[in-house]
């Protein structure tokens, strides 16, 4: 049966309009660092023993003439790019951000389509036990690179800039991320908590949704935003203990979702083919939990502009520790000490995006009394048991409304 089942899931046709299949090269466990380097620094003047000393080396030979303005939560960003079809696809996924204000930038990214063959050692940065490495850096006197090892994208970071350079096109993804990262970092220099969470949000109230991966926080986000709610952030959202309020910001990023997430949708269900939706509901429920084939999804495209809001109070913490099956959905409130041992679920960092830590550092406790200080402005709650998106857009809507604090 599972080898049936995989033939039916291989089958899975392409997706329908809404959605934007992320596309990219199949893992390679033994893929290296790209080669022909030595060709690429001849070009530049680079001779066999040279190495680039600052990023900015990576994409001087490129010129990028095509800017695109945004501000995003009130952080200015300008992005410089040398092809007109990339240049139009950032403008379409950036277009509730684009600004005309002549207001100098926090970071400037240059997003180059071509290729970039470094010298030099990268040298992979390790993740959790049986995770598969993503990344590798090579540290440089004026900054970091890094190479996305499974697309081949090289990119650069020194204080207030940053670069891609590779087949951005093909990956427009982590241009974006790149983009996001260059908001995240300046809205962390405010003294914002990273938070591995998604957001919605009503009348400016804010509840925020975090779990271990594969809790179901972007599905409930969905189901809120099916309900009325405004879509705040898919897995990432920044927060600041203000006096006696919390300011949540989100990322500007349409969230990701997977097929289960689809079909059990109200409305994006209808964004699947009736062969795929067919297929998918034949799936036993635990393998459907767990599969994983992530798209994008337009919300602004879907419900109408004004869906997506990035700015808002923070009210309620709720914490999903349910499962697929078990006993019924039950909710109960923690107090804040109680809710400091779940700061695992919550913690996020900028990973080598960050200039401020070492390339694959570990997190630190530094920064369990701003934790602490955060859950003693919102109400916490646990829901546990049998996930129940219904009960959960209840509860949510019963405490936001109540002007919960």
């Amino acid at each position: 049966m599972a080898g049936a089942r995989g033939e039916r899931l291989r089958g899975l046709s392409g997706l329908a309009p809404g959605l934007r299949c992320r596309r990219g090269v199949a893992p390679r466990r033994d893929r290296a660092p790209p080669r022909r380097a030595d060709r690429w620094c001849r070009a530049r003047g680079l001779g066999p023993g040279d190495a680039l000393t600052h990023p900015e080396e990576l994409v001087r030979p490129f010129e990028a003439p095509l800017t695109l303005e945004l501000c995003v939560a009130g952080v200015p960003i300008r992005i410089l790019t040398n092809a007109e079809d990339l240049w139009a696809s950032l403008r379409h996924y950036y277009r509730g951000y684009v600004s005309s204000a002549d207001t100098p930038p926090v970071a400037v990214v240059k997003l180059v389509q071509g290729e970039a063959r470094p010298p030099g050692e990268f040298a992979d940065v390790e993740r959790e036990p049986a995770r598969p490495v993503k990344e590798a850096v090579q540290e440089l006197p004026g900054g970091r690179l890094v190479l996305k090892k499974l697309t081949g994208v090289v990119m650069g970071l020194w204080p207030g800039h940053a670069v891609a350079v590779g087949d951005l096109r093909r990956h427009l993804n982590q241009g974006i991320n790149l983009v996001n990262a260059c908001y995240a970092k300046a809205v962390l220099g405010r003294g914002h908590l990273l938070l591995h969470a998604s957001g919605v949000s009503w009348n400016g109230r804010a509840a925020v949704l975090a779990g271990r991966p594969g809790a179901g926080k972007s599905t409930a986000a969905l189901h809120l935003v099916e309900a009325g709610f405004r879509f705040l952030s898919n897995d990432r959202v920044l927060a600041k203990p203000l006096a006696g309020d919390v300011e949540v910001l989100g990322y500007p990023k349409q969230p990701r979702v997977n097929p289960g997430t689809l079909l059990h949708h109200p409305r994006l269900n209808t964004l699947l083919k009736p062969e795929d939706r067919e297929t998918l509901a034949a799936l036993p429920p635990a393998e459907l939990w767990a599969l994983e084939r992530k798209a994008d999804v337009d919300l602004d495209a879907i419900y109408g502009p004004g869906t997506v809001e990035l700015e808002g109070r923070m009210r309620v913490l709720a914490l999903l520790k349910w499962r697929l099956d078990g006993p019924p959905f039950t909710v109960r409130r923690l107090d804040p000490a109680a809710a400091l041992a779940d700061v695992p679920l919550l913690y996020k960092d900028l990973g080598v995006f960050d200039l401020d830590r070492p390339a694959g550092a570990h997190a630190t406790g530094r920064r369990r009394s701003d934790y602490a200080e955060l859950f003693r402005r919102v109400v916490v709650v646990e829901a546990s048991g049998r996930a129940d998106f219904a009960a959960l857009v209840t509860l949510v809507g019963d405490l936001l409304s109540a002007g919960a604090r």
